[in-house]
């Protein structure tokens, strides 16, 4: 499983857009092969922040998910709201039972 993490900072003027865009994004995203989940949500300490969580089933649906036109602009338009670059790590794991 891969396992996405990243957030944005949205300037005052912007984060109504922000939150438009980043929904619309994730809702796009769910529907896409190989996607098994993905999320966003506000930080409550700095509203600003919008947090995306994601989960895809492999490395290739993720790289598949990049090339998609609409993926590539939803970052073009996100970098051009906020107050910084969008953050974004990737990693590979692997599911742990918990007894």
């Amino acid at each position: 499983m891969i396992i996405v993490t990243g957030h944005v900072i949205a300037r005052p003027d912007t984060q109504e857009a922000v939150e438009q865009l980043a929904v619309e994004h994730v809702l796009r995203s769910r529907t896409e092969p190989g996607c098994m989940s993905h999320e966003v949500s506000r930080d409550v300490q700095q509203p600003l922040r919008f947090v995306f969580v994601e989960r895809w089933e492999s490395m290739a649906a993720l790289q598949a998910h990049f090339r998609v036109e609409a993926s590539r602009t939803f970052a073009q338009s996100m970098a051009s709201l906020c107050q910084e670059s969008p953050q974004i790590d990737i990693y590979e794991a692997a599911a742990v039972a918990v007894r």
